[in-house]
Protein backbone atom coordinates (compact mmCIF):
# COMPACT_ATOMS: atom_id res chain seq x y z
CA UNK A 1 0.00 0.00 0.00
CA UNK A 2 1.17 3.72 -0.88
CA UNK A 3 1.40 6.88 0.74
CA UNK A 4 -0.82 8.83 -1.08
CA UNK A 5 0.21 13.48 -1.57
CA UNK A 6 -2.00 15.46 -3.56
CA UNK A 7 -4.03 18.49 -3.40
CA UNK A 8 -7.42 18.82 -2.71
CA UNK A 9 -10.46 20.97 -1.80
CA UNK A 10 -12.65 20.33 1.47
CA UNK A 11 -15.51 20.81 -0.58
CA UNK A 12 -18.23 20.00 2.51
CA UNK A 13 -18.69 19.12 6.26
CA UNK A 14 -21.22 17.39 8.42
CA UNK A 15 -21.25 17.28 11.83
CA UNK A 16 -21.80 13.44 13.05
CA UNK A 17 -24.18 12.63 15.61
CA UNK A 18 -20.71 11.12 17.49
CA UNK A 19 -19.69 14.60 18.05
CA UNK A 20 -16.86 13.95 14.49
CA UNK A 21 -17.04 15.54 11.05
CA UNK A 22 -17.30 13.87 8.05
CA UNK A 23 -15.15 15.51 5.05
CA UNK A 24 -15.93 15.62 1.65
CA UNK A 25 -12.98 16.78 -0.59
CA UNK A 26 -12.07 16.83 -3.83
CA UNK A 27 -8.81 16.05 -5.62
CA UNK A 28 -7.48 17.48 -8.96
CA UNK A 29 -8.37 15.50 -12.20
CA UNK A 30 -6.75 11.59 -11.50
CA UNK A 31 -5.47 8.99 -13.97
CA UNK A 32 -7.40 5.83 -13.80
CA UNK A 33 -4.30 4.29 -11.75
CA UNK A 34 -4.05 7.66 -9.40
CA UNK A 35 -7.94 6.42 -8.83
CA UNK A 36 -6.82 3.17 -8.27
CA UNK A 37 -4.22 4.48 -5.68
CA UNK A 38 -6.95 6.27 -3.80
CA UNK A 39 -9.45 3.25 -3.60
CA UNK A 40 -7.47 1.50 -1.59
CA UNK A 41 -7.35 3.62 1.01
CA UNK A 42 -10.92 3.78 1.63
CA UNK A 43 -12.05 2.65 4.46
CA UNK A 44 -8.73 2.40 5.91
CA UNK A 45 -7.19 4.68 9.07
CA UNK A 46 -4.90 7.22 7.94
CA UNK A 47 -2.87 10.15 9.13
CA UNK A 48 -4.42 13.51 7.71
CA UNK A 49 -2.72 16.52 7.67
CA UNK A 50 -4.57 19.85 6.45
CA UNK A 51 -1.92 22.40 5.32
CA UNK A 52 -3.45 25.58 3.15
CA UNK A 53 -1.85 26.38 0.17
CA UNK A 54 -3.17 30.00 -0.47
CA UNK A 55 -2.18 31.68 3.09
CA UNK A 56 0.78 30.49 5.08
CA UNK A 57 0.06 28.63 8.18
CA UNK A 58 0.64 30.53 11.98
CA UNK A 59 1.11 26.96 13.71
CA UNK A 60 -0.14 23.61 13.89
CA UNK A 61 -3.32 22.08 15.80
CA UNK A 62 -2.93 18.15 16.27
CA UNK A 63 -5.79 16.47 17.22
CA UNK A 64 -5.04 13.57 19.61
CA UNK A 65 -7.55 11.85 19.36
CA UNK A 66 -7.71 8.02 17.41
CA UNK A 67 -10.07 7.10 14.73
CA UNK A 68 -13.18 4.89 16.42
CA UNK A 69 -12.32 5.37 20.14
CA UNK A 70 -15.37 5.20 22.56
CA UNK A 71 -15.60 6.59 25.64
CA UNK A 72 -15.76 4.09 28.73
CA UNK A 73 -19.01 4.83 28.97
CA UNK A 74 -19.74 4.13 25.16
CA UNK A 75 -18.30 0.95 25.54
CA UNK A 76 -19.94 0.06 28.30
CA UNK A 77 -23.63 0.43 27.15
CA UNK A 78 -22.22 -1.59 23.78
CA UNK A 79 -21.27 -4.46 26.05
CA UNK A 80 -24.65 -4.27 27.77
CA UNK A 81 -26.32 -3.98 24.15
CA UNK A 82 -24.50 -7.00 23.08
CA UNK A 83 -25.74 -9.04 26.16
CA UNK A 84 -29.26 -8.06 26.00
CA UNK A 85 -29.09 -9.25 22.45
CA UNK A 86 -27.62 -12.69 23.92
CA UNK A 87 -30.13 -12.99 26.47
CA UNK A 88 -32.94 -13.07 23.61
CA UNK A 89 -33.82 -9.48 23.72
CA UNK A 90 -36.22 -10.02 26.75
CA UNK A 91 -37.55 -6.59 27.86
CA UNK A 92 -36.74 -3.33 26.72
CA UNK A 93 -33.63 -2.37 25.92
CA UNK A 94 -33.52 0.67 28.47
CA UNK A 95 -35.02 -0.93 31.46
CA UNK A 96 -32.37 -3.82 30.79
CA UNK A 97 -29.49 -1.30 30.73
CA UNK A 98 -30.68 0.85 33.71
CA UNK A 99 -30.97 -2.41 35.45
CA UNK A 100 -27.47 -3.78 34.67
CA UNK A 101 -25.88 0.07 35.40
CA UNK A 102 -27.30 -0.38 38.96
CA UNK A 103 -25.86 -3.77 39.65
CA UNK A 104 -22.67 -2.52 39.03
CA UNK A 105 -22.71 0.74 40.71
CA UNK A 106 -24.32 -1.28 43.40
CA UNK A 107 -21.46 -3.76 43.45
CA UNK A 108 -18.73 -0.60 43.28
CA UNK A 109 -20.36 1.13 46.30
CA UNK A 110 -19.50 -1.89 48.22
CA UNK A 111 -15.85 -1.47 47.83
CA UNK A 112 -15.84 2.32 48.93
CA UNK A 113 -15.19 2.66 53.11
CA UNK A 114 -17.79 4.21 55.12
Amino acid sequence: MKTIKTHAIITGLRSKVDRSLGLTIATPELSPAEKAEMMTLQGINVDLTIKPLDKEPTETYEVKKEMGSKTQAQRIRAVIYLLWKQDGEKGDLDTYYREKTEKYISFLKEKLEE
